[in-house]
């Protein structure tokens, strides 16, 4: 029976138009998941602005 892994969310950096978060460590596979949910949610919400890197 596996385990599951619960990822660990820091908040590096924060200002007001900029934000640096970290979530590790997560499942094989599910970093691409999550990246992409992420990047479909802020370049449908945040008019005006633009995702310039998922890493």
């Amino acid at each position: 029976m596996s385990r599951l892994i619960i990822p660990k969310i820091d908040c590096i950096e924060s200002e007001d138009n900029f934000g640096r978060f970290t979530a590790e460590p997560v499942e094989r596979g599910f970093g691409v998941t999550l990246g992409n949910a992420l990047r479909r949610v802020l370049l449908g919400y945040l008019p005006g602005a633009a995702v310039t890197q998922v890493r």
